[in-house]
């Protein structure tokens, strides 16, 4: 990945990742996973500086729908939150997959098959949502 590409910093479980006493570096396609995850995890609005920037967690998992209805709204979501960021060219594909955890749970793992703006097809897994 050559054009718009960024350097971000290395994070690990939210926390930021060090090498040899310097924040560590992050780029290329790791770089725009971590920042796309990052995106579909920070609730709509809770980014002081943008609060156009995240899910819409409450759109989704707070609207009476069934399991269906809400697989949609979540698609929907995510293509509105993915899309704003200027890597993302295109996205071709939403899975969303319930892990059946139990009939109460609100927790859904999300494969999304992304064009990045050089070109360059990449799928994004990660998990949104939270248990009731």
């Amino acid at each position: 990945m050559t054009r718009n590409n960024t350097t971000g910093i290395r994070l690990a479980h939210g926390d930021i990742v060090l090498d040899r006493g310097r924040i560590a570096p992050l780029d290329g396609m790791p770089g725009l996973a971590q920042d796309l995850q990052i995106r579909l995890l920070t609730p709509l609005g809770e980014d002081r500086y943008d609060t156009r920037y995240g899910l819409d967690y409450r759109a989704v998992f707070t609207a009476p729908a069934n399991a269906h209805e809400m697989r949609d709204l979540l698609r929907l979501n995510i293509v509105r939150t993915l899309i704003t960021d200027p890597r993302v060219a295109e996205i071709r594909d939403i899975e969303i997959v319930d892990p059946g955890l139990d009939a109460h749970h609100r927790v859904w793992n999300v494969a999304v098959s992304i064009i990045t703006s050089d070109g360059t097809p990449a799928v994004l897994t990660t998990t949104v949502g939270a248990p009731a």
